[in-house]
Formats: structure tokens, sequence, C-alpha cells
């Protein structure tokens, strides 16, 4: 028996139910997106508070206790008599003094790279400032910051997150880039700010790391992306191999902005 051909009135019915359908499963996606990223944000959130608790035991803890043990070998070598009886013990301590100033070095280097204080204290730009002046002394690399704060200032979860892709940046040209010179520029007068890092040296085949990347060998490079992502930005990398590195970074300065995270 052949059966009638629909009409019109039940094709646009049809088409209808498959776009309600279609709009209703976008929504529910776009809903598991934002409580996703809402999750992942709170979960890096935490990272970040974990850090900064580590951060001030080790400098308020372990290190006012090398600070004080310290003082008291000073007295001690101060008050021993300067003579071949006391010279091996007076070597001795003299020994543990160095052995304690690297400890207590080494334990405010771990500290401040765990979270350093001035980006609470005193915010983004001194810490970008001083990230960049450490960065050349230890290096010898030749790092400049261009910078130009949001009119309305910047959150402490941005900040964070402008400082740590700084940070991984300059990890990277320490690590691979044999470079002589480095900019970075951050440019927050826009609805979206900017943030730029670029330095000349050997370069790096883009792909090839992201690859190492997903396959659990690096997560340097998608690991900044994932964090830029996050606050509904996005991450892009130029570089070939001994032409240089450099990184741009877009995102909102806050979740109202259209197209930012929820």
């Amino acid at each position: 028996m052949r059966r009638d051909p629909p009409s019109s009135a039940d094709v646009r019915a049809q088409i209808t139910e498959l776009l309600q359908a279609h709009q209703a499963l976008t929504e529910r996606l776009r809903q598991g997106q934002a409580s996703f990223q809402r999750i992942a944000r709170s979960v890096w959130r935490v990272q970040e508070e974990e850090r900064s608790r580590f951060a001030r035991e080790l400098h308020d803890g372990v290190g006012h206790n090398l600070t004080a043990m310290l003082h008291l070998i000073k007295e001690a070598l101060a008050t021993m008599p300067d003579d071949e009886r006391c010279r091996r013990a007076r070597d001795e301590l003299a020994h543990a003094q160095a052995i304690g100033d690297a400890t207590l070095q080494e334990t405010r280097a771990l500290s401040r790279l765990l979270r350093p204080q001035i980006l609470d204290d005193l915010g983004l730009e001194p810490a970008l400032r001083w990230l960049a002046r450490s960065f050349s002394e230890t290096h010898g690399v030749d790092a400049r910051l261009d910078f130009h704060a949001p009119p309305a200032g910047i959150d402490a979860d941005r900040s964070t997150l402008v400082f740590r892709l700084v940070q991984e940046a300059l990890a990277n040209t320490a690590r691979h880039a044999s470079a002589r010179k480095v900019d970075i520029a951050f440019d927050g007068r826009g609805e979206r700010a900017v943030l730029r890092v670029r330095d000349d040296g050997a370069g790096c085949d883009i792909e090839a790391a992201l690859a190492r990347g997903r396959q659990g060998n690096s997560s340097g490079l998608g690991g900044m992306r994932d964090r830029v992502r996050l606050f509904g930005g996005s991450l892009t990398f130029e570089s070939t191999p001994g032409a240089g590195f450099g990184m741009s970074v877009h995102f909102p300065l806050s979740d109202t902005t259209p197209g930012a995270s929820p």
C-alpha cells in the first residue's frame, strides 16, 4: 500500500522539533562546558593556594629556623678563642655556617618559585619586573618588560595566570633557547588583555613540542594553552628552529566580557 507523502505542515513540524532538540543539546553542552571550566578553575585556584601555603611555611618556618641557627653559629664563632686548640672546631663551625647559608638561600629561592610574595603584596607589574630582573641576573639574558595596566585593575586569578605564563615562557627560554634577549609585553587597556613574550634564541618545532606534550613527555606549551582556555582566552605560538620563539595570549579581563568563560 503506497503511503501519501508528508504534508508541508508535517515537514515544518518535524524540522521545528529537530531544531528544538538541537538547541536543547547545544545548551546542555554549553552548560556542561561551563561547569567543567568552573571546576577546572577551582582546582587550579586550590593548587595556587597550596603553593602559597607551602611558600609561607618554607619562608616563615624553615627559613626562620635556618636564620636562627646561623645566628647561633655566628655567636659561637665570636666567643670561641682563636687559637690552635679550637682551630678544628672553628673550621667545622665555619663549614656548617656555609652549608646553612647556602640552604637558606635555596629555601628562599624555592619559596619565591612556589609563590612570590611580591605578587600578593604589590601586584602584577612589580612581580613581573622582579621576575624579569631575576631572570636577567641569573641567566645573563636581557629581559625587558613593557607593561600597560588595565584601567580598572586586574583580579588575583588573572594576575596569577599572567605571572605563571611569563614564568613558564622564561623557563623554556632558559632551558632551550640560548637567547641573548627576551621581550615581555602586557597590555590591558582593551576589553581583552594581550600578553606577548618573544626571545631571539634557537626556536623550536611547535607542532613537535605539542605532540610530545600530548604523549606525556612534556606539558609546558600544552599546559599553558589549557590554563588560558580556563579564562576564555587563546594562546598562539610562533617559532621555527633557529628563528626564536614567541607566544601571544589574548584573554578577557572579566567573566562578563563577551566570549569569556562563565
